[in-house]
């Protein structure tokens, strides 16, 4: 070609409209069917959002409760409050009219005065015997709206239909995801700007490069003639299978115009494939999930696009595209295809996105208490936690598939030996989780890591996300062999860096610190050189650092100004350390430049004195598994590979070795169920806050709802003292005449808390050594009475039993299935889910199973306008 197609062309070519979907009218309906719309679209959630929380079951201001039919209608302290057809005798009415209901709140706007107004002239129908507050929580209809890919769903579609991985690039360059309600994957936050444009047609390009387009094209078709007939046949079963279904005539020929276009300037039959893939990657269809609503139910592909991504948070495969060919996603078909989706393990790895989004575990990402007040608190402790809970949900919900309710009370956990020694948790009461393995890679302060889960390929990725100049090229593919459990180098080769990893220097110089982490396993016991396993150098004598082998012995080799160019003296292991089989090899050199080898978390090795890395030769390049020369070939199995930027100490190099235990946690009463685990305890601050930790409860497991505080309120954090605890200071909030009917709905969830402190950690008393407590009472919304607890055991128990919890996870579930919030109109179907999860035992899988089968998924909405 004269050129390469730019990617505005292909935009240009492919960039289609997508507005104007037909709205479709809603059936007549009798009268009686319309004042229940009315009343439970339009007037129940004004009532909720405006006046039950000073009138509800666990707060009744005048005598007056409005969540039940039954006691709203009877009226309070002064009498009737609403009299059928006559507004102006109605109590409700005339204090809404007049602004002095709601209190201390903005008043009724006056669209919301009117449908109040007319309801009551219309005879006050209420068709709902009892008014969820959680239910109304969100003013908006059912609408379908078009759904982006998220960046992880987009990672992982490009993976699964063209088998790149792109995730480095794609994190690098797309606008991260908004969280909005809850949840990244809410539809009508995913918006598309200039950067997401420029993003995604540079990202279109890299996948390409990426890929050996001639066999691509082959799995769809052998024609490789310029004839329309089969550049067309290429299109259609290409584009049906990246863009989830079949193409219009009108996108077959917007295709076919860029095969044109490279005809026409020379170029060859491959190219054409590239520049058509570039394009169908930058499609509408391929960007977002794209529903024509033609019908009151999705088209056969539409629903496969539904099942998958819901399920797996993946693209159909070929299977689910068989079945919407043959019209058969229906009936047996259907169940037997969502029993298949759950069984897979991607339908795992969805539930673990979902519990890291539902519970903001990306918030331990950043959190940095206050170091003086909680000096035990490290990022890796963080992730610890991140990790805990996420492997907890997986032991509950998948391991012994118990109902979700019972993540508030399961007495187990999974944790690392860090996290277990902070909990005060003894290894020996653990057991090693079964088919876990440590890998490299999950401390701070990491350079590089490598855990070689390509599959396949002649490229081995950073998985760090800091540098590509870390990617590593295999010289001679044939010489490796992928597998599940790391790159296993059969025959001699070199698996190096194309260019010298300048940012990776930089940032050693600075710290003049280092640690090079590796799990191996070596073949042979007689390879040495030393054999290269890990190597930073230029040749055979001149190096930045080494790992390597001596037939028995490790050996490591730091240049610094205290050793030579080939890092000598080194730091060697003694004889018979070597084995064949998996090892844990770690070497560290902090500022004080002392060098010390690890063999499977023992020392093994060290040397003091030596220099900082001044000396440095910034033009080397990286790499595993032999010399730059290629003659010092190390041969086994590279299961994972980590350069930091910092010095393990002793406690470290443990830790990362140790293997995460399961832990019984039936004699330690302090532990068990979500509530008590360090990842929900931190969301109440440095002061361990009844505030955050109550609302938490509220918001995300009983579903409810508290208005903002009114603008006039101090907010700041009353800070205890000798005297006064966390729960001192609730109680005082709590017996404030202007603050209790709020706060007392919410800080008493978090009182079961107490003797936890900001980060997690357990403690009968505070820092002020105040005595802290843990007993209290739940009252559940919707509840009259309040049940009392002495412990927190018996709080998770309470909870657990709760059916408005297990209510409240599957409302979770559905809006994460769903992508966007729930609304009134979901109600019927969101309890009907629930009931049917519950009758199957109410586990993960019953749920989802419930959700992919309901109307919400099976039909469109009512309200079918497509946005």
């Amino acid at each position: 070609m004269n050129g390469p197609l730019r990617g505005p062309q292909i935009l240009a070519i492919v960039l289609l409209s997508w507005l104007g979907l037909p709205a479709h009218a809603e059936d007549a309906s009798s009268k009686p069917q319309q004042q229940a719309h009315q009343f439970e679209t339009q007037v129940a959630p004004i009532l909720s959002r405006h006046c039950l929380e000073c009138h509800s079951a666990s707060k009744t201001e005048g005598g007056l409760n409005l969540s039940r039919k039954q006691t709203a209608l009877a009226g309070g302290d002064s009498g009737r409050a609403i009299h059928a057809g006559s507004p102006g005798d109605s109590l409700l009415w005339t204090h809404i009219e007049s602004d002095e209901m709601p209190p201390k709140r903005a008043p009724l706007s006056d669209a919301e005065k009117k449908i109040i107004r007319t309801w009551i002239e219309s005879g006050a129908a209420w068709t709902r015997e009892v008014i969820d507050p959680g239910s109304h929580l969100i003013n908006q209809s059912s609408e379908v709206w078009v759904q982006r890919l998220t960046l992880v769903e987009y990672i992982t579609t490009v993976q699964e239909l063209t088998g790149v991985d792109i995730a480095t690039e794609a994190q690098r360059l797309m606008p991260p995801d908004v969280r909005a309600d809850g949840f990244s994957n809410t539809a009508y936050s995913q918006t598309v700007d200039l950067s997401h444009v420029q993003a995604y047609a540079e990202l279109a390009q890299r996948i390409v490069q990426k890929m050996n387009c001639t066999e691509f094209a082959s799995r769809f078709t052998d024609c490789r003639s310029w004839d329309d007939a089969c550049v067309n046949e290429l299109i259609q079963r290409m584009g049906k299978r990246l863009l989830r279904g079949p193409l219009e005539p009108w996108e077959v020929d917007s295709y076919r115009q860029i095969a044109n276009a490279v005809q026409r300037e020379k170029g060859t039959f491959d190219e054409a494939v590239g520049y058509i893939l570039e394009g169908m990657l930058q499609s509408p269809r391929f960007v977002y999930r794209i529903e024509k609503p033609q019908a009151d139910q999705p088209s056969q592909y539409e629903l496969a696009s539904r099942l998958s991504y819901i399920l797996w948070g993946a693209p159909p495969d070929q299977e689910l595209i068989h079945l919407a060919d043959a019209g058969e996603l229906h009936g047996d078909k259907l169940h037997a295809s969502v029993e298949r989706l759950l069984i897979d393990p991607r339908a795992k790895s969805r539930s673990s996105r979902f519990v890291h989004q539902w519970l903001e575990l990306e918030r331990l990402d950043s959190l940095r208490p206050n170091s003086k007040q909680y000096p035990a608190w490290s990022p890796a402790l963080g992730r610890d936690m991140q990790e805990e809970t996420l492997a907890f949900f997986a032991e509950v919900a998948w391991q012994q598939q118990r109902p979700l309710a019972d993540l508030m009370n399961a007495q187990v956990t999974v944790v690392s030996p860090r996290l277990a020694r902070f909990y005060g948790l003894k290894a020996a009461h653990g057991k090693p989780l079964e088919g876990s393995r440590q890998v490299a890679g999950g401390s701070s302060g990491v350079l590089a890591f490598y855990d070689f889960s390509e599959g396949s390929g002649d490229v081995v990725h950073d998985r760090s996300r800091n540098d590509s100049s870390l990617y590593l090229k295999i010289q001679s593919p044939e010489s490796v062999r992928w597998t599940s459990n790391g790159l296993v180098v059969h025959k001699s080769t070199r698996i190096f860096t194309t260019e010298p990893p300048r940012p990776m220097t930089a940032a050693l110089r600075k710290t003049n610190e280092i640690t090079i982490e590796a799990w191996i396993t070596p073949q042979n016991l007689q390879q040495n050189g030393p054999a290269r396993i890990v190597t930073f150098s230029r040749d055979t004598s001149n190096r930045n650092f080494t790992l390597g082998q001596e037939k028995k012995k490790y050996d490591a080799r730091l240049r610094t100004k205290k050793t030579d160019r080939n890092g000598l003296p080194a730091v060697g292991s003694d004889a018979g350390q070597v084995k064949t089989q998996r090892t844990h090899v770690v070497y560290t050199k902090d500022q004080q430049g002392l060098a010390r080898l690890y063999i499977d978390g023992q020392p093994a090795g060290e040397r003091k004195g030596l220099g900082d890395f001044s000396n440095w030769d910034g033009e080397m390049v990286f790499g595993l598994a032999n010399e730059v020369t290629g003659d010092r070939p190390w041969l086994g199995t590279l299961h994972s590979v980590a350069i930091y930027d910092r010095a393990f100490d002793a406690e470290e190099v443990g830790v990362q070795y140790e293997p995460i235990r399961r832990y019984d946690l039936g004699e330690i009463p302090q532990r068990g169920g979500l509530l008590t685990q360090g990842s929900t305890l931190t969301l109440g601050g440095d002061n361990a806050s009844m505030v955050s930790r109550g609302l938490f409860v509220l918001h995300e497991l009983l579903y409810s709802h508290v208005g903002a505080p009114p603008p006039c309120v101090d907010t700041s954090p009353v800070p205890t003292k000798p005297g006064l605890t966390q729960r001192g200071i609730a109680l005082e909030r709590i017996n404030n005449a202007s603050c209790g009917g709020c706060h007392s709905r919410f800080e008493p969830l978090a009182f079961g808390l107490e003797r936890f402190d900001g980060i997690g950690a357990f403690s009968e008393r505070d820092r002020h050594g105040n005595l802290l407590r843990e007993d209290g009472e739940i009252l559940l919304p919707g509840t009259e009475q309040a049940v009392k607890y002495k412990s927190s055991r018996q709080m998770m128990e309470i909870l657990a039993a709760s059916d408005r919890v297990g209510m409240g996870i599957t409302r979770k579930l559905v809006q994460f299935a769903i992508s966007r919030p729930l609304v009134s109109n979901d109600e019927a179907i969101v309890k009907q889910i629930h009931e049917q999860a519950q009758a199957n035992g109410g586990t993960y899988q019953a749920v989802m199973r419930a959700i992919v089968l309901s109307d919400l998924v099976q039909k469109f909405p009512l309200s079918k306008t497509s946005r």
